[in-house]
């Protein structure tokens, strides 16, 4: 497996990705092409051994306060329990802490224990769980990550 930044190119593929993983709650195209415009850096895919993307993981830093975001974690159902979501936040979470990241956060749905259960053993905790989080009556959970980072050892 390689994991590299997303190119335009890779936008169709992601989207079929989000889609297969979030069904009606996926991110239309457009908004994907905003995400790469604005985290190009932090929008990483992960390939298999013949050069299929087969994930993508999608982050952004606020650089005034230090607070990153873990904005969406897909992964082909074909390529699921091969760690894959793991082995994508866990790269993430160095490139954020590497560029003075002080905490993560991220909104997964309560009922997600696959992804709860990738960012627990990464770290993060839950913080609150809010009922509407997207304003769509359904809930999210909330959860952090803190970073000892770089910032503190200057």
């Amino acid at each position: 497996m390689n994991i590299r930044n997303a190119t335009l190119e890779d936008l169709t593929i992601i989207h079929e990705i989000e889609t297969l993983s979030f069904a009606d709650d996926s991110y239309p195209p457009f908004v994907l092409r905003q995400l790469f415009d604005i985290s190009h850096e932090y929008f990483l895919v992960a390939e298999d051994d013949d050069k299929k993307i087969m994930g993508y993981v999608i982050g952004n830093i606020n650089k005034n306060n230090g607070r990153a975001w873990l904005l969406s974690l897909g992964v082909h159902p074909d390529a699921r329990g091969k760690k894959m979501g793991r082995l994508l936040t866990e790269k993430l979470i160095e490139l954020l802490e590497n560029d003075l990241s002080t905490e993560i956060c991220l909104t997964v749905h309560p009922d997600n224990a696959s992804a709860k259960k990738i960012y627990e053993d990464l770290g993060f905790k839950s913080v609150n769980t809010y009922d509407n989080y997207y304003n769509d009556l359904e809930a999210r959970l909330l959860m952090k990550k803190q970073l000892i980072t770089l910032r503190f050892n200057a």
